[in-house]
């Protein structure tokens, strides 16, 4: 439903869940400023309001809403960045009468619109305590040496669009630059200007939701439909290496599979993701960690909304070679056809068991219907299945023609260690 220019309602009424989900998506073009001023936000959003100044007085406030749930996060789609409001609570049916949707709206309204402000910023302690704790998280993600090589190895990827490797946690040089009534103003600016998404799935009266959102008088903004996906060109293939005191290595790649997002051959690279390393049953994990005993893990990943497809091993430095030629064999070996129609099969089956588990998730739903609204399109889950169901293997074989690589990074461990 249409509430204002930029502004829109997606009301799925359902019986099936006995909790209502909401989700409030404010989404701009990504960027790596924009990113670390998200993340900051979140953390500030989620543990502090003028209403509630203090975490405590948010979790009573909650405990008072039959124990409802509330969360800030970030997350990014492609060339779209989405800074997220989401809560869940009971439904009304089971609280003796209470208005709780009703109730939960109002509570929403207050965090968004209300932050915990004054004279133009943040409240200063509440700020800096928040940027401290981010920027130690940061620096401590970086013991998580897959974490910190699959980061590098983006660095070499999307060197010519940084905003796409940026980590969801933001940048750390970039957020210790910002300032308090910087932040703020660009949290009014967000507030004004930003697309809104306003999601809830539960058994509800979308005409009550209508009139609940109305109090808000939310401001009409510019609506446009946004770019999603990026298109990377194939480049001459790059190499980074590091050597750190480590036990176990990490090798990662990042091949360009130029195959996106709900297009003509979607559904065919998702397969040839679950048969090449994305399920446990893949050829990777077979044939690299169990068969020849050369990874202590492997995996792949496919994201359709920048065509990459990334390869994740934790190896014994040693096996580096050993480990880069059985990649590529079983890569060559999908690109040839040889690929064993029972492993092919259990693969179908299990993208179709998870795409059936989400179903029964209400956040599943949610981000899927956020989702459906960025790219302007909705796949019901009979077509889905549909899809999936009609790929074959000499479809996978062709979509594997097309994978090349484009950068590789070795996160080598210390041999003195």
């Amino acid at each position: 439903m249409h509430v204002t220019d930029g502004v829109t309602l997606n009301v799925i009424a359902t019986p099936q869940f006995k909790t209502t989900s909401i989700s409030i998506d404010f989404l701009a073009p990504v960027s790596t400023q924009g990113l670390s001023q998200r993340i900051l936000l979140a953390q500030l959003l989620e543990t502090s309001s003028a209403d509630y100044p203090t975490q405590t007085a948010l979790a009573k406030k909650l405990a008072t809403l039959y124990g409802a749930s509330y969360g800030v996060n970030v997350y990014r789609y492609g060339m779209i960045n989405g800074l997220r409001f989401s809560s869940s609570i009971i439904n009304d049916h089971f609280a003796n009468g209470e208005h709780l949707t009703q109730a939960i709206f109002s509570f929403l309204k207050q965090v968004i619109f209300r932050p915990l402000a004054a004279d133009g910023q943040f409240d200063a302690t509440t700020f800096d305590r928040q940027k401290v704790n981010l920027i130690a998280y940061l620096k401590s993600l970086n013991d998580d040496k897959q974490y910190y090589a699959e980061r590098e190895l983006f660095d070499l990827y999307f060197k010519d669009q940084p905003e796409l490797a940026t980590s969801l946690y933001g940048d750390e040089p970039t957020i210790e630059e910002l300032g308090n009534a910087d932040l703020y103003a660009y949290y009014q600016q967000l507030l004004a200007t930003d697309d809104i998404k306003i999601t809830i799935i539960g058994d509800v009266n979308a005409d009550e939701i209508k009139r609940d959102i109305a109090d808000w008088q939310l401001a009409p903004r510019t609506s446009k439909q946004q770019a999603i996906i990026y298109h990377r060109p194939v480049q001459t293939a790059v190499t980074g290496s590091e050597t750190q005191p480590l036990q176990q290595s990490k090798l990662n790649l990042a091949y360009q599979l130029p195959v996106y997002y709900r297009d003509a051959h979607f559904y065919e690279a998702l397969v040839f993701n679950g048969l090449f390393g994305g399920t446990p049953i893949s050829m990777l994990f077979k044939n690299v960690r169990e068969k020849n005993s050369l990874a202590y893990y492997a995996s792949s990943r496919f994201d359709g909304f920048t065509g990459t497809l990334s390869v994740q091993a934790g190896i014994d430095q040693h096996n580096q070679q050993a480990v880069l030629d059985i990649i590529a064999e079983q890569l060559e070996d999908i690109a040839n056809g040889k690929i064993d129609e029972e492993v092919f099969n259990q693969v179908v089956a299990s993208l179709i068991n998870n795409h059936e588990s989400r179903q029964d998730s209400p956040r599943a739903v949610v981000n899927q219907s956020v989702l459906d609204q960025m790219v302007g399109s909705t796949v019901p889950a009979s077509e889905w299945l549909t899809h999936i169901q009609a790929v074959t293997p000499e479809q996978v074989a062709a979509i594997a023609q097309q994978v090349t690589l484009q950068a590789t990074y070795f996160l080598k461990g210390d041999e003195s260690r």
